[in-house]
């Protein structure tokens, strides 16, 4: 069964811009993107930028087979885009926690895709 996931983390707002403009450039960065996807068993991984009266903050919704197996994979990755993400979440985010809870209800996706 798929699992998913949504993290919610505050970015520091004097890190906005370049937290954006990083993946804006990883975005035309597909097929790095690709491979590290595979490597980790990533079927969907998209990112969000929130801007609320809360604050700013990076969303990212993820479904894989074993969400576990994808964090161990990805803690040891040598991809440098892998590598340039950890650094830039590093610097851009406030200190990098999970803020907010997000319980799933359902999730469908069709098989054909």
């Amino acid at each position: 069964m798929v699992e998913t996931t949504i993290l919610r983390q505050e970015v520091n707002p004097d890190k906005v811009s370049k937290l954006v403009e990083w993946m804006e450039e990883a975005d035309n960065r597909e097929s790095e993107i690709i491979e590290t996807l595979q490597d980790e068993g990533v079927k969907t991984e998209s990112a969000f930028l929130e801007r609320s009266s809360q604050g700013i903050f990076l969303v990212t919704y993820m479904e894989a087979d074993d969400l576990q197996q994808v964090q161990e994979i990805f803690e040891q990755s040598t991809h440098d885009i892998d590598i340039e993400y950890k650094q830039i979440v590093q610097e851009c985010l406030t200190d990098g926690q999970t803020v907010g809870s997000f319980e799933p209800l359902y999730h469908a996706a069709d098989p054909d895709r």
